[in-house]
């Protein structure tokens, strides 16, 4: 059966007079999903029970449930959402002080195969459906304690967003929407690793979301080591960050995932800063959270504070806003892509 969160206004209006009800009780029907996240039909308590069970009969509310959660002693959430096929997927709830962020999947996989992420370890089974994006957002919210909202969102979790924007803009849209979660735009960021054709469809969107670049380092050849994926030149990816800033007037984040030895060397500061220092931009450094097996089998390692310091000194010297990533949730699968790894491991794949 499909589930609500897939249904547009539209549609739930549809169903809703098609089976006697009025157009008013599809926007109560919508409010029991989006504002109070209940579950089921029962819970629906100013719906007719006639009602509720004519639509129970056809439709779901969610497809998605929480198949884990690992609580780290920082207060990280990292959960693991099984979809209606038995796909799952990551979503992380990181607290810092007043501000509530999430982190959501676009995908089951991950199609760019960074050599440093769990998340493309196993390829890319599908795309997420817009209804199974903002079904993380529901699933998150029910974890929040008592007077702690989600004030964040960023799209950087499992899959590649830009690969799957007919069904992120919609869900950024559910997202945003005041009758639907109703976040503003601001506090949403989608983070892509570069395609600059879909990043200008990305940019033409209303309204205006938060753009971050996974870039990793300036230099192609290394870049192609690091995101064995990665077609785009760096010079590409770069000049359609901007022109989204020259559209949006929002000032794009880079990011770099540093790897001692690999892009945290003079050099790949000095690359960083000839390509990025002139441009009205972010550099955002984050220290590699190890995965066992990628440690092991390719040789990675976290930089050390120092290290991580000495490149962030580098970039600032040469004109550039740097912002370094302070590790959550390390005592509980921190990296992206870690939960599921785990499951898929322990249910063979």
């Amino acid at each position: 059966m499909r589930a609500l969160t897939e249904v547009t206004d539209a549609e739930l209006q549809a169903a809703v007079t098609a089976r006697g009800g009025q157009a008013f009780q599809a926007r109560q029907v919508a409010h029991w999903v989006w504002k109070h996240g209940v579950v089921d039909f029962a819970a629906m308590r100013n719906v007719p029970q006639r009602l509720r069970e004519a639509l129970a009969a056809d439709f779901t509310v969610r497809g998605a449930a929480l198949a884990k959660a690992d609580d780290a002693d920082d207060g990280t959430q990292k959960l693991l959402a099984r979809l209606a096929d038995g796909e799952t997927v990551e979503c992380v709830i990181i607290p810092d002080g007043d501000r509530t962020t999430l982190c959501v999947s676009s995908q089951v996989g991950c199609p760019v195969a960074c050599v440093f992420c769990a998340s493309g370890m196993f390829g890319v089974r599908r795309n997420l459906t817009a209804g199974e994006i903002v079904e993380q957002v529901l699933l998150a919210r029910s974890r929040l304690p008592d007077g702690r909202q989600l004030t964040n969102l960023v799209v950087m979790g499992m899959g590649e967003p830009m690969l799957n924007l007919d069904a992120l803009l919609p869900a950024l849209q559910r997202i945003h929407d005041p009758h639907g979660i109703g976040m503003g735009a601001r506090r949403i960021t989608v983070s892509t690793s570069g395609y600059p054709r879909q990043m200008e469809r990305f940019a033409a969107a209303d309204p205006s979301y938060n753009l971050a670049v996974s870039l990793h380092t300036a230099d192609d050849t290394l870049r192609k080591q690091l995101v064995p994926t990665a077609s785009a030149p760096v010079r590409e990816i770069v000049a359609a960050a901007h022109r989204y800033f020259g559209q949006k007037g929002r000032e794009v984040t880079y990011e770099v995932v540093l790897l001692e030895g690999r892009n945290d060397r003079p050099q790949d500061a000095q690359a960083l800063v000839e390509t990025l220092g002139a441009l009205p931009c972010t550099v955002n450094l984050i220290p590699w959270n190890p995965v066992e097996e990628l440690a092991r089998d390719r040789g990675l390692r976290r930089p050390s504070s120092p290290r991580v310091d000495a490149f962030a000194e580098a970039l600032r010297q040469g004109g550039l806003k740097v912002t370094v990533r302070r590790q959550r949730g390390a005592d509980r699968s921190a990296a992206c892509g870690q939960l599921r790894l785990r499951h898929l491991d322990a249910a063979g794949g």
